[in-house]
């Protein structure tokens, strides 16, 4: 399962009568307590695994124009250490000394006089609710040492876009909200321009992972404060693997992963590929990944027109049909659910699935042993190369509305400053991995070997609209499309229905060409 973050969250879209109305396909994501959703929104993402490349060798440069492509994934490779901070930016809130230790820390409190103004803001929540009550009494804390007051309230996933909806049309937007969808809400014109919040922290811990500015920028402007990143990973069993390879090591290639899974599959108990088949927000993404790896792009570089019905896509559908045929794949994998995935790994009965790390979350609660042989590492290279799908993040920011802007902006950079921002990631215990590159090298992510390929699976991040920007009208596009389980729909028809793949992809595409018409493009 994917989780609520990125790729498909919960699409906002604008009725006909111009009132915001809000379609949500909520996908439970985990078949585990504490599980994270699946959805994603019209600034709809990709997901899945990547390819590590070296961070930076100092700070990097503020941005100052609009990013207009994401950048090409390289093959994988093993990550590097990011670089050294730089001197903290000269913003309003200034920041005080270092933390604690994570398990005893408070956040850093930073100065900001609110003369007794009270801010709101909404979060998201974590699905690790200790540690969004903590966030929210640090928050609370700071308002109060500014004398202010800061209500921080955890907004249930599956109805925040409808209450954020209802917020809009009643001019009641809260003061910050986390989002992920940055791009669609600055189309709707409540936001604030955060780009020189964004420069000033872009100096600092090594600076942001540059794969998140193209969601975040629009005309060399920037709306949002990264938080976390959660890209896709391929989960691999590297004691299965070592048995067929004597290595304890990923596939770094897709035909490389078919082998291994001939060797390991022994069906009915045990198979090598434990790919979500369904028609689900996963069984898009699975599909969509090996499509990214085989050169089968969604859109043209202009953004402009669909480009379903290619050699990449035909190339991926057929991969993923021979991996049926030869029993590779778990026979109800059809008829998964956003769980399915998770609980065929968690319950053992597979070696490889991609996914977020709602599975690494529940291995650490449930089955340490597991979690030991259980490697997170980047999509492995189809004919194409390796592409990270799951660029984006959630973000911090700020309504153009507040009362209180600049107590509003002085409170996201509170929680975004980067040693503040590590503890809340500590917190939420690796559902959220930090922005800032140098974060990577902290004590925490570290000693967790599971997360030594993050920093190049961030890096090499591209979105759903690759090679295009994710531009807003054509996030829109692309999300009603991922709502409509277009991709699914075309793998099933290959996989359940016994179509040609040239005549699925054909009918993708014009459902596809449908979708791009109705937003004006194409």
């Amino acid at each position: 399962m994917h989780p609520i973050t990125r790729r498909r969250l919960l699409k906002g879209v604008l009725g006909a009568s111009g009132t915001l109305a809000v379609v949500s396909l909520v996908a439970a994501c985990g078949g585990a307590p504490a599980a994270t959703p699946t959805t994603a929104p019209a600034a709809a993402q990709p997901t899945s695994a990547p390819a590590p490349t070296s961070a930076p060798a100092a700070a990097t440069a503020a941005p100052t124009a609009q990013a207009t492509t994401a950048a090409q994934p390289t093959t994988a490779a093993q990550p590097t250490t990011a670089a050294a901070a730089t001197a903290a930016p000269t913003t309003q809130a200034s920041t005080a000394t270092a933390p604690l230790p994570a398990s005893t820390a408070s956040l850093t409190m930073t100065k900001f006089t609110l003369n007794n103004a009270k801010l709101l803001a909404w979060a998201w929540q974590s699905f690790t609710p200790d540690a969004d009550k903590w966030i929210a009494d640090q928050a609370a804390a700071w308002g109060k040492a500014n004398g202010g007051t800061v209500e921080y309230d955890v907004v249930q996933n599956s109805v925040f876009p409808q209450k954020l909806a209802a917020a809009i049309e009643a001019k009641t937007v809260p003061d910050v909200i986390m989002l992920s969808s940055v791009l669609y809400y600055q189309g709707l014109n409540i936001l604030t321009d955060l780009t020189e919040q964004y420069n000033a922290f872009d100096k600092l811990a090594g600076g942001y992972y540059k794969s998140l500015l193209p969601g975040i920028q629009v005309d060399g402007k920037i709306y949002g404060l990264p938080i976390e990143t959660g890209p896709s990973p391929l989960f691999t069993r590297l004691d299965v693997v070592q048995q067929a390879t004597g290595k304890r090591e990923p596939p770094k290639t897709l035909d490389d992963m078919e082998n291994i899974a001939k060797q390991v599959n022994k069906p009915p108990g045990f198979y090598g590929i434990g790919w979500t088949l369904g028609r689900t927000p996963d069984g898009n993404g699975n599909t969509l990944d090996v499509m990214l790896a085989d050169g089968g792009f969604l859109v043209t570089k202009d953004g402009t027109k669909p480009t379903i019905m290619s050699d990449g896509t035909i190339a991926a559908l057929t991969r993923i049909k021979r991996w049926w045929d030869e029993k590779l794949v778990p026979p109800d994998s059809t008829s998964w659910d956003d769980t399915g995935n998770n609980n065929a790994y968690q319950s053992k009965r597979v070696c490889f699935v991609d996914n977020p790390a709602s599975i690494y979350g529940w291995l650490v609660s449930n089955d340490q042993q597991l979690l030991a042989n259980t490697s997170m590492a980047p999509m492995p290279s189809g004919k194409a190369g390796s592409f990270a799908s799951g660029a984006g993040g959630w973000c911090w920011t700020v309504s153009n509305a507040s009362k209180t802007r600049d107590g509003a902006i002085a409170l996201a950079q509170f929680l975004d400053q980067p040693d503040n921002l590590e503890i809340e990631c500590e917190r939420v215990g690796g559902r959220w991995f930090p922005p800032y590159q140098d974060l990577a090298n902290k004590p925490f992510w570290k000693s967790r070997p599971q997360f030594v390929y993050y920093p190049q699976l961030i890096t090499n991040a591209v979105y759903e609209s690759y090679p295009a920007a994710p531009a807003p009208n054509l996030m829109a596009a692309l999300g009603e499309a991922d709502t409509g389980l277009v991709i699914a729909d075309m793998m099933q028809a290959v996989i359940v229905n016994g179509a040609d793949p040239q005549k699925a992809a054909s009918d993708a595409q014009a459902k596809y060409e449908a979708i791009f018409k109705k937003h004006n493009l194409g």
